[in-house]
């Protein structure tokens, strides 16, 4: 088996620089994951919170959703003009990216608020668009 001290200078130097470029990989292969995990995990939680309201509204009739622990704030939010809503979504969404890029909001969180946001803009876009269509 080869030892390391056998190995030249110049070969211990590409190996340590290879092995640090590995690392740096890794790295940021770890936070390309775990973003990505993230925006999976945000959608699926969206797609899992309209699957339940649903399914609820059919089974129990009225059942009191979770923001209306946050009675104001959801009123002052449902008096925006759909525009207006669709702007502060996508202020969020600009918001999140900003504070994942200064380092402050780590990849995954950031990836699962991201998930969040970008389907209820999707959706915001494309229920706009199919009323302008009619």
């Amino acid at each position: 088996m080869l030892s390391y001290e056998k190995l030249s200078r110049s070969t211990r130097t590409r190996t340590a620089l290879l092995l640090l470029l590995l690392f740096m990989v890794l790295a940021v292969v770890d936070l390309f994951i775990s973003f990505f995990g993230g925006l999976v995990l945000g959608v699926l939680l969206v797609q899992f919170e309209w699957e339940a309201h649903r399914f609820l509204k059919r089974a129990a009739g009225s059942i009191p959703r979770l923001y209306r622990m946050f009675t104001g704030i959801s009123k002052q939010y449902l008096s925006l003009s759909r525009y207006h809503k669709l702007l502060l979504k996508a202020a969020l969404l600009a918001l999140v990216f900003i504070l994942m890029l200064s380092g402050v909001l780590h990849t995954f969180w950031g990836g699962l608020l991201s998930g969040i946001l970008l389907v209820l803009l999707t959706h915001d876009v494309l229920r706009y668009q199919q009323q302008q269509g009619k």
